[in-house]
C-alpha cells in the first residue's frame, strides 16, 4: 500500500497533468462494471452532480458508442462544467474467482490490539487493468464504499489546461441522484472520502494505472 505522502503527491500532480480523455475512456471502458460502454463518462451539472450522456436528449436518446459524435459531446462538456470519468469500482458485497483476483492485500496498520479484533471483512477492488481483494477488520473503522457507488476522476478544461481530481461518486439505492465527493487529504483516514483511507490508497494507485496521458 502507497504512504500517505504518496497518496497526496499522486492527488496533486494529477491536478495539471495532460490527460488523454479520450483514450481514458476508451480504457475504462472495458472494465465492465457498469455496463454499457458511454456510461463511463459523464457530464457535470449544477457543480457536483452527475448526468449520463446518453440523459442530454431527453426523449428517444439514441444508441450511443465510442465514436467522434461521443467525443464531440464530451469535448462540449469539458468546456462547460466538465466530465467524470469512472475508473474503479469497490465493492463488499461482490464474490470473485481467486483465480481472477491479481493481488490480496490484507491491512496491517491496526491501531487496536489484536485480541480487540473479531470480524474480517473483504473488498473487491476493480479497474479495467486489474482486480485485487482488500482485507481488513472492522473493528478498526475503515469504510469502504457502498456497491452502487464508484470512483474515478473529474476532469475540467480551462484556458488550455486540463485540471483533474479524484473524486467518489455517491448515490442512493435508487440512483435518484448520482453526487460527486473529491477526495480530501485533510479528512482523517476513517472517512470513507478521505485519501489517506486505506482502501482509497490502493484504489488511486489502480486508477493511476487506467488514466492515459497525452505523451504516452
Amino acid at each position: 500500500m502507497i504512504s500517505d505522502k504518496k497518496a497526496i503527491d499522486m492527488a496533486r500532480n494529477l491536478e495539471k497533468i495532460d490527460i488523454d480523455v479520450k483514450k481514458t475512456i476508451e480504457k475504462a471502458s472495458t472494465a465492465g462494471y457498469l455496463g454499457e460502454e458511454h456510461f463511463y463518462c459523464s457530464v457535470i451539472q449544477n457543480g457536483s452532480y452527475t448526468l449520463p450522456i446518453d440523459r442530454l436528449f431527453e426523449e428517444n436518446p439514441p444508441k450511443l458508442k465510442l465514436d467522434n459524435f461521443y467525443f464531440d459531446l464530451v469535448s462540449k462538456a469539458l468546456d462547460d462544467e466538465g466530465i467524470y470519468i469512472s475508473l474503479a469500482y469497490c465493492n463488499p458485497e461482490m464474490m470473485v474467482s481467486p483465480d481472477a483476483v491479481d493481488e490480496l492485500i490484507s491491512y496491517d496498520e491496526y491501531e487496536l490490539e489484536a485480541d480487540e479484533l473479531y470480524f474480517k471483512k473483504q473488498y473487491v477492488l476493480v479497474t479495467s487493468n486489474s482486480t485485487k481483494v482488500f482485507e481488513i477488520y472492522e473493528e478498526e473503522g475503515i469504510p469502504g464504499h457502498k456497491p452502487t457507488d464508484d470512483l474515478g476522476i473529474i476532469v475540467k478544461y480551462d484556458k488550455g489546461q486540463y485540471y483533474s481530481y479524484f473524486a467518489v461518486r455517491s448515490t442512493d439505492l435508487c440512483m435518484s441522484s448520482l453526487q460527486l465527493f473529491p477526495l480530501n487529504e485533510n479528512l482523517p483516514k476513517e472517512n470513507e472520502f478521505s485519501l489517506l483511507n486505506p482502501i482509497n490508497k490502493i484504489l488511486i494507485e489502480m486508477m493511476g494505472d487506467v488514466i492515459v496521458l497525452k505523451n504516452e
